[in-house]
């Protein structure tokens, strides 16, 4: 566990202004002010409030240095998120961030990075030939461990996945791993992108309906925390407060749930932290082409339960 003051917003909102300067007309997109270079950044989706909050940390740090941003959305769509590369290239910017996608499926928009000689981080997604800097935001060990800790290693447990994106694989591994051999026993069910809180709120209704109050312990596990506030949703519709609920990140909205008494956990990660990293990397590396080795970054996490929700928030200026 890592308490790392951060004086970082959480809400929504990279600094950008609406432009209409030709990179694909429905992808929704900004750009910064300013003079230099410049940084494609390419969304995951407009809609995931935590991974476009990391992605200040990029923007800021970039624009600090002089250098303009362009800022895109893929709407959760690889296909989009490889096209969205491709145009960015062509528009000739010097790098790219791109978000959650695994670059393993970037292999379009890679491949016309590279051969322009545009070096890429991917926050979320992992490294790959032309992907020179990573942020790991799986981290989910030690939300897995708190699950199985706080059901007695036994029960019935609801977990909420997105297989499209690294950070939810990676983080249901943790969690598959850290329920293995006990006597809990797993239910999954995929989320949606666009829609996750809706999505996790009906799965959640129909999982309850199949698992009444009673003596056995239930959860659900959702792997981030859009979802999971979808689940508070539903157990507060059902009236249900014997389901132990849990997400990963640590927004804004998650940490007032937990301070609410209606989110039981989640995992805060310092994702606009993780960003600013790579920006530096990526200008470092534009600046002196081979100076920095490839490299995956960590981070600072920190499990925010009922325990600790008032500490954390006097550590950070944001509630909301």
């Amino acid at each position: 566990m890592h308490d790392v003051k951060t004086t970082r917003p959480w809400a929504l909102g990279i600094a950008a202004v609406a432009a209409a300067i030709g990179i694909a007309a429905c992808s929704g997109e900004a750009t910064s002010s300013g003079t230099g270079r410049t940084l494609g950044i390419v969304q995951f989706s407009g809609d995931d409030v935590y991974s476009n909050n990391a992605l200040q940390g990029p923007a800021e740090y970039a624009e600090s240095q002089g250098w303009q941003t362009v800022t895109v959305d893929a709407k959760g769509s690889v296909d989009g998120a490889n096209t969205m590369m491709e145009n960015l290239v062509t528009r000739g910017v010097d790098a790219i961030v791109v978000s959650v996608f695994p670059s393993s499926a970037l292999g379009a928009g890679v491949a016309a990075a590279r051969q322009a000689d545009v070096p890429v981080a991917n926050w979320g997604g992992g490294l790959a030939d032309g992907v020179l800097f990573a942020a790991d935001t799986a981290l989910g060990d030690e939300i897995a461990a708190r699950v199985v800790s706080d059901m007695g290693g036994r029960g019935d447990l609801l977990v909420l996945g997105y297989r499209p994106g690294l950070p939810c694989q990676d983080r249901e591994k943790s969690l598959d791993a850290a329920a293995a051999g006990t006597s809990i026993k797993v239910s999954k069910q995929q989320i949606t992108i666009p829609g996750a809180a809706t999505s996790a709120a009906e799965a959640t209704l129909g999982w309850l309906a199949s698992h009444p109050k009673g003596d056995t312990p239930l959860a659900v596990w959702s792997c981030f925390d859009d979802p999971a506030t979808g689940v508070v949703s539903a157990l507060r519709q059902a009236g249900r407060g014997d389901v132990l609920s849990y997400g990963l990140n640590g927004t804004a909205p998650a940490v007032k749930l937990v301070e609410n008494g209606e989110l039981t956990a989640t995992l805060w990660i310092d994702g606009p932290g993780q960003g600013e990293e790579l920006a530096k990397r990526l200008i470092a590396h534009v600046d002196a082409p081979g100076s920095v080795e490839q490299e995956v970054i960590g981070g600072a996490t920190q499990i925010v339960d009922k325990d600790n929700v008032a500490a954390f928030l006097e550590q950070h200026d944001e509630r909301d």
